[in-house]
């Protein structure tokens, strides 16, 4: 679909943040290399997984050894230097992804294996449909389509057996069932798509009110955790992703999403740059797929926040003021949400 931009103020702002892409996305691959951890500071068999510069410098202070390397850090790794790659047509990155998936092969089963249980294997495996479908398409290179089947099939039988959907943040079935739909049409999975509907339809299409008031979603409360996804904007998320050529789906956002999207950048007391960004990814995929630019507005108010708090100028942010280290996975976030209003594959 074309998208036209009636306001020249708006068509402006878009036209800059284009061409701003190839830039956002070298600094932001730049700042991931710096993440990618290699002996000694992991153990033998886990090379080149990522982890944030500070608790790298923490460790090495503390005499912390091995590290505990991050498996779904080192999968939205590759998807910003793969992202970076199809944007710019240069291979600066590719020994990093290369390395990056040598990682991911080797420690497999420490993370996703067959008999692990769930905790945040499900979360790792929404990242390997969301970064492998991204780099075949780059690369053409399909060598880890076993690994993808695997982790596919994990989401397609949990969302398929769920029974409660207020599980968040690594726990968000929402953002899975986002990841298989964007999986399952990219590999014609019929069998994950038609499930992945199945769920989207049953616990967004036939209720009377799915969102709500963006501002009002619950915080995390108490020291330690995470607040880095907004539920109403993974929502959203799933709701393109698995039904995008249905009619209802366009409807849903237009007139159930669009009244709940703040006008602003919104204050949160933990992860809140995470958690923008990642709303900032909603409301630009929304936008895309309805073509209705008012949603620009909110999107390019929350950005513009986000670009002030990236200091360096470096595309990394910290998580939250609280918190002002920058971090691998918030990068991650701020470089979803920058691609998420230009017309490219996620």
């Amino acid at each position: 679909m074309k998208l036209e931009i009636r306001s020249s103020s708006l068509l402006k702002r878009l036209n800059v943040h284009r061409r701003y892409l190839p830039i956002h996305f070298e600094k932001a691959s730049q700042f991931l290399v710096k993440c990618q951890i290699v002996e000694p500071y992991v153990e033998k068999g886990t090379l080149h997984g990522c982890i944030c510069p500070w608790e790298i410098g923490e460790s090495a202070e503390e005499g912390a050894f091995p590290m505990v390397e991050d498996f779904h850090d080192t999968l939205e790794a590759i998807w910003v230097w793969s992202y970076f790659t199809k944007v710019s047509h240069k291979q600066n990155f590719k020994p990093n992804i290369d390395w990056a998936w040598k990682y991911i092969v080797k420690n497999w089963g420490r993370f996703i294996g067959k008999e692990k249980n769930e905790d945040k294997c499900l979360y790792d495996c929404s990242y390997v449909l969301l970064s492998r479908i991204f780099y075949e398409k780059v690369f053409n290179d399909n060598k880890y389509e076993k690994l993808v089947t695997q982790a596919g099939n994990r989401l397609e039988k949990y969302l398929n057996t769920l029974k409660s959907t207020e599980g968040r943040e690594y726990y968000d079935p929402f953002w899975m069932s986002y990841c298989l739909g964007l999986a399952a049409k990219s590999l014609k999975q019929k069998k994950w798509l038609r499930n992945a509907e199945t769920f989207v339809k049953k616990t967004i299409v036939s209720i009377e009110n799915p969102f709500s008031i963006i501002e009002k979603e619950p915080h995390h409360v108490g020291p330690g955790g995470h607040d880095f996804f907004s539920q109403n904007a993974n929502k959203a998320l799933a709701l393109i992703s698995c039904l995008n050529r249905e009619k209802i789906a366009k409807e849903t956002i237009f007139k159930k999403f669009l009244p709940c999207v703040p006008k602003r950048f919104v204050s949160r007391h933990a992860d809140e740059n995470a958690w923008n960004a990642h709303l900032a990814t909603a409301i630009g995929n929304s936008y895309v797929f309805t073509g209705n630019e008012e949603l620009l507005y909110p999107y390019f108010a929350i950005m513009k926040e986000l670009e002030i708090r990236d200091e360096q100028k470096n595309a990394a942010l910290p998580r939250s003021p609280s918190f002002s280290r920058r971090e691998s996975w918030v990068t991650f976030f701020y470089a979803h949400a920058y691609t998420s209003v230009i017309n490219l594959s996620n």
